[in-house]
């Protein structure tokens, strides 16, 4: 499968993701940085493991750990939409991964540093969630709300990954009201280059 990363013109099944007007013009960022050092694994020679801090908008930013090849560095970009490039979805033996098939010159993926050969391991998404339900208040469920997430795109479809993607078009909500996500944010394995 090979499809536009963008959200201007939505999958059919990703109409249902139509964002309302927001009332508020206010820029929620979502941005995925590295930390730390690799940490080797043991009896496992040839992968690294990888820490990523990725800011949701919380006091504290989320972290997590991806599993990378010794020979792969890993790319944390932050991208505007429309996107402005081309993914697909590759099988190798069990392991399915979404790349970066084309950059548009000149767009925000190329701006950002995206290139073709990149596999997607991770994409900041919106998830629509509810509060914890306490025993108290069964009768009356919490109402849902609009979230900041990341959602790992290790040997997940394709169309699941580029659900993700487009989620950025729903505005999230916030204790001030609802806000609108404009950057993506990514983070890419790239073969190291000598």
């Amino acid at each position: 499968m090979r499809a536009r990363a963008r959200d201007a013109r939505p999958h059919p099944r990703l109409a249902r993701a139509r964002p309302r007007a927001s009332s508020r013009a206010v820029t929620a960022r979502a941005l995925v940085k590295q930390t730390g050092a690799d940490e080797t694994i043991p009896n496992v020679p040839d992968k690294v493991n990888k820490s990523f801090a990725i800011d949701l908008g919380g006091d504290t930013p989320a972290v997590t750990t991806l599993r990378f090849p010794l020979t792969a560095d890993a790319v944390c970009i932050a991208c505007e939409r429309p996107l402005g490039m081309f993914l697909e979805q590759r099988t190798e033996g069990s392991r399915t991964s979404i790349v970066v098939d084309e950059v548009e010159e000149g767009s925000n993926a190329h701006a950002a540093g995206a290139r073709v050969g990149d596999v997607l391991r991770l994409t900041t998404a919106v998830f629509e969630v509810s509060a914890p339900v306490d025993v108290t208040t069964w009768l009356n469920p919490p109402a849902k709300r609009k979230v900041r997430a990341y959602y790992t795109c290790d040997n997940k479809s394709f169309d699941a990954v580029m659900d993700a993607i487009a989620s950025h078009s729903v505005p999230i909500d916030t204790p001030s009201g609802k806000e609108e996500v404009k950057e993506v944010g990514m983070i890419l394995e790239r073969v190291a280059t000598a």
